[in-house]
């Protein structure tokens, strides 16, 4: 297929509020403030004594308000950074089960603590599943294993329809009630290419040609240079209590849980649903992320792990890395989205094998329709109070604007039509067994950023451990 067949896709922005210049409505807010304080002081004290120690402070807070770091205000980076650091003296960052009291013990660390898993059995006889409660929110998380399908030798006209059903399937999301968030996570794993090896080996039949059992015995020596397993699912978060039935328990919720699931229709999006993931399953992903060489462990093994016991046993949560069980992940948070049009395959080298395991995790909240109705005129009107503040100090608009308002204009018009939207990012977490690995992680994921289209990352800064759990299906989602 050549590239002038491709279907090109585009026109995402960052929610923007009113504001003047690029600046949100709680920025500006702080500059007006910080602006008038000075003056606001000389007209109740009557003094201009009061200047050499106000204006300083205000010029440094319109600076901390008004600069950039990594994508965010310079202001928001600080506060980060100084109630990361009081996490930190008070003990909040490290984790120790061993030496935790119960039942404190049995839980699993950070975020994730107030979860359950559940083991819920299917009336229709379809075997378990397994169901993450959060035991403070009430919501419940299940998930399907998929089978992702190549796309890369299909026709525009298969990428397109693939396309457009995924994009269905998220519509038909908004219409349920209960489902409050989404997410379809990727784990690439390298492999030594012994499991491939012995499957192989195991099916020769002896009676074979010698070319082709020589062919075969050639490309089995040669794929461990490039192996690795590929682990796909989808996660739905589910709150039973936004349901029309009201269920009343956790039984109750479980079968609501479950009905959910079995709304997700992804035919025709170019992917397989292999079956619902059981509490097995769940307990795999998970231990699987924290101690990546478990993720093949015998099913008898994962069978007898409790819930606490697929989380670390001691971990520490650092300002740019998470290092838990001898492991250290780095977890990145989508910066900006591609500007420019791009093809459906704009996320391939992001998802190829690499040297170190990687997890990539795109989180998706359908809104439902009044919801949809009303951020897209809180943007245009956003938008209108920006032009206006513009005409009235004479400025002329940046061609970076006038793009971003055309595309507000276009996605007022396409939910007028009856278009869903959707919010949604991408969380990105590799994971290395020897710290001196990580800067070589570090370069294989901006490598691969890079060759994105146009996506930029910057590092979960202060939230390493947040961010890598957003992947797993244990419920946890920013866009909540």
């Amino acid at each position: 297929m050549t590239t002038e067949n491709q279907p090109l896709y585009g026109g995402w922005r960052r929610s923007r509020s009113m504001g003047i210049w690029s600046l949100n409505t709680p920025q500006t807010v702080i500059a007006v403030a910080a602006m008038g304080t000075p003056i606001l002081l000389i007209v109740l004290g009557g003094s201009l004594a009061t200047l050499p120690v106000t204006v300083p402070l205000a010029l440094a807070v319109i600076a901390l308000t008004v600069w950039q770091r990594h994508g965010m205000p310079l202001m928001s980076y600080v506060i980060g950074r100084a109630r990361w650091s009081l996490g930190r003296m008070r003990g909040e960052t490290s984790y120790r089960s061993v030496f935790l009291p119960s039942p404190e013990a049995l839980d699993l660390p950070g975020m994730a603590a107030p979860t359950k898993l559940v083991r819920a059995e299917s009336p229709d006889g379809r075997g378990p599943t397994g169901l993450v409660w959060n035991q403070r929110t009430g919501t419940m998380t299940a998930a399907l294993l998929l089978n992702p399908a190549g796309s890369l030798l299909a026709s525009g006209a298969t990428v397109r329809s693939q396309v457009s059903a995924w994009g269905e399937a998220l519509a038909r999301l908004a219409d349920e009630d209960g489902v409050k968030v989404g997410a379809v996570t990727l784990q690439i794993t390298p492999s030594s290419g012994a499991a491939l090896s012995d499957h192989v080996r195991e099916r020769l039949d002896p009676n074979a040609p010698s070319l082709a059992r020589e062919a075969i015995g050639e490309l089995v020596d040669r794929a461990p240079r490039a192996s690795a397993q590929l682990a796909a699912w989808m996660s739905l978060v589910i709150d039973p209590a936004a349901s029309s039935e009201k269920p009343k328990g956790p039984a109750e919720a479980a079968a609501v849980a479950l009905g959910a699931l079995d709304a997700v229709d992804l035919s025709g999006a170019g992917v397989d649903v292999l079956r619902r993931a059981t509490d097995a399953d769940i307990k795999r992903l998970v231990r699987g992320a924290f101690a990546p060489v478990d993720m093949d462990a015998p099913a008898d093994q994962i069978a007898e792990l409790v819930w606490h016991e697929v989380g670390p046993v001691a971990s520490e949560d650092d300002w740019e890395t998470y290092r838990h069980d001898g492991y250290h992940s780095v977890s990145y948070v989508l910066r900006e989205a591609p500007r420019k049009p791009v093809t459906y395959d704009v996320l391939l080298k992001l998802l190829a094998p690499g040297a170190f395991t990687r997890r990539v995790t795109l989180a998706y909240r359908v809104l439902p329709t009044e919801e949809a109705q009303a951020v897209v005129e809180r943007e245009i009107n956003a938008g209108d109070a920006r032009e206006e503040y513009r005409q009235r100090t004479r400025r002329t608009a940046t061609r970076r604007e006038r793009v971003d308002r055309e595309h507000a204009e276009r996605t007022a018009g396409e939910e007028a039509t009856g278009a869903g939207m959707v919010q949604w990012s991408i969380y990105v977490t590799t994971t290395v067994s020897n710290a001196a690995d990580l800067p070589a992680a570090r370069r294989e994921i901006d490598k691969a950023a890079r060759g994105s289209g146009g996506l930029r990352f910057r590092p979960a800064f202060g939230g390493q451990s947040a961010a890598m759990v957003v992947g797993l299906p244990v419920g946890i989602n920013p866009l909540l």
